[in-house]
Formats: structure tokens, sequence, C-alpha cells
């Protein structure tokens, strides 16, 4: 519970455990800590806030992280659930990332804290079906059949679910979003939203990232990624740049043509060399287009 919160001091893995006191949720590390280290908290910002205690010394990092100034062997603070920790627990289970009591358990964490608490008869009755606690034995066993299917659609029609989900900015649903690499099932939107998301991604931490995984999460569904031509040539990143030619199927096998008129309209005799050096990149574009990037310099 509560992967999307990770602790580490100096790259090692810090494990925690969890209580709820009233409706707020308390994260104790387990591990003995060494004084005087530089703790770090990374946590998903579109889910959680994160409160520390009064007399906590921290530093900021980028969203999502904060760097821990330790004096003591163990810390505490507390976790603030947003009303996106129910919309990512539903996009989880839909992407069949986990499972119906792991569902169960989050939706519960949800229905007991300080924000879930305004949709508490909505939710409780969500649960009982998801449940199924008001059925007799023949009727479970039928659902059984088609367990991930009934709850599926519980899920998505949800007026909970439906509400918040609607009420997400650009910036929320793209944090969702780019949460994961890829998942089958990401929310339908049209062309001008899914430039919104770039473009807000753009102005954010990880932007590399976060732009590579919205082309990961919307390949071959028929949107134009001239935006994202646009950022991963201008980037001159040529890690990222190689991981989006080689990684996005629709770049891959459609946009070679554009993408190598791009880099040449940079102009960059030094960026075109250092691209022609990397092995990724040349081992993924047709012979004729690096004839072409040879020509140009």
């Amino acid at each position: 519970m509560f992967k999307d919160i990770k602790l580490s001091i100096e790259n090692y893995k810090i494990n925690f455990g969890w209580i709820i006191e009233e409706d707020t949720i308390i994260i104790r590390t387990t591990d003995e800590l060494k004084i005087d280290s530089i703790f770090k908290i990374f946590y998903d910002e579109n889910i959680y806030e994160i409160k520390l205690n009064k007399n906590t010394k921290y530093n900021l990092g980028k969203k999502g992280e904060l760097f821990i100034h330790l004096d003591n062997k163990e810390l505490n603070f507390s976790v603030i659930l947003k009303n996106n920790y129910f919309v990512k627990s539903v996009y989880k289970y839909i992407n069949k990332l986990t499972n119906k009591d792991t569902l169960i358990e989050e939706i519960n964490i949800f229905l007991n804290s300080k924000v879930g608490k305004k949709y508490n008869k909505d939710i409780t009755n969500l649960l009982l079906s998801i449940e199924n606690k008001d059925k007799g034995i023949e009727d479970l066993i039928l659902d059984n059949e088609n367990e991930y299917e009934r709850i599926f659609n519980l899920l998505i029609n949800n007026k909970t679910y439906i509400n918040i989900a609607k009420d997400m900015s650009d910036l929320e649903l793209m944090l969702l979003i780019t949460s994961y690499i890829f998942v089958p099932s990401v929310p339908k939107i049209d062309q001008e939203s899914f430039n919104n998301l770039v473009n807000v991604a753009k102005t954010y931490d990880n932007a590399l990232e976060n732009i590579w995984r919205l082309g990961m999460n919307y390949d071959g569904r028929g949107y134009d990624y001239n935006l994202l031509d646009d950022f991963f040539v201008n980037s001159k990143n040529i890690w990222y740049l190689g991981e989006y030619i080689s990684g996005i199927n629709q770049v891959k096998q459609e946009n070679q043509d554009t993408i190598v008129n791009k880099i040449i309209n940079t102009a960059d005799k030094d960026f075109i060399k250092q691209i022609l050096k990397d092995n990724f990149i040349v081992n993924c574009l047709d012979k004729k287009y690096i004839e072409i990037l040879e020509k140009s310099v």
C-alpha cells in the first residue's frame, strides 16, 4: 500500500508502515535511520500532500520530492489525500495494475480520509456493489465469471469518479497519465486536449520524461505528434530523442521523414554529428535517412 510514496537515504530504500488516526494518514519509518543524513521523500504530488512535523528541517527538490535533514533515528509525517487518489485507484484497476482486494483497500482508505468523507454515501454503495455483500451465493458464482468487467463497469459509471475526473485540470490529467510508461486504457481526448497535455508538460518538472510518456501512452491512436517531434528535436537531448524515435511505433514507422527534416532544419551540424554517432538512433532510422543526415553535414 502507498506504493506512490518512496523513502530513501543515499539511494537505499527505507521501509515504512502506516496508520490512520481519525482522518489522517501517518507514515512511520520502520528502519533505523542514520542521524545527520539526508532523507528523501518521493511521492505522487497529484494524489498526496505531505505534511511534515513543525520542527522538521527540509528542502524542496523537483515536484514530488522533499529532502529531510535528519536529527532522529526515526521519522513520521502525515499524508493528506487529494480527490485524485480515488481516480488513480480506479485508473490502476481498469488497467489491470491492481486487483480487486487492493482496489477495495484503497477505496476504504479514501473513504476514511478527510477528503473522502464528503462522498460517504456514494463510495459506501460502490464498495457494497464491488464486494457483492448484498448478493446470494448463486449470483456470486455468476459474477465471478466476468468479475473484472463487472467491477470495471461499476467504477467507470460511478458518480463520484465521473465528477472528480471531469473536474481534473490539464496538469492533473497529465500527471495521472504519465504515472505509467504505458497502459492500454487511457482517457479518451481530442487532439486539442492532447496538445494541451503536451504544452502543460513542457512547463513542468521532468518535461522530457513526461512528454515521452504521453507519446508512449497515445501511440498509434491517431494523434498528430507534431508538437512532440518539435519538442524532442529542439531539446537536442540525444538519449530522449533516441527513446522517442525507437520506442514509439508511429514515429519509428511513419514519422521518420518528418523528424529527420526537423533535425536538418536545426542547421546544427554538431547536433547532427552527435546523432550519427549514436548507435541506438542510427539502428532505428532507415538507411536512406542516415544518408540524408550524413549529406547535411
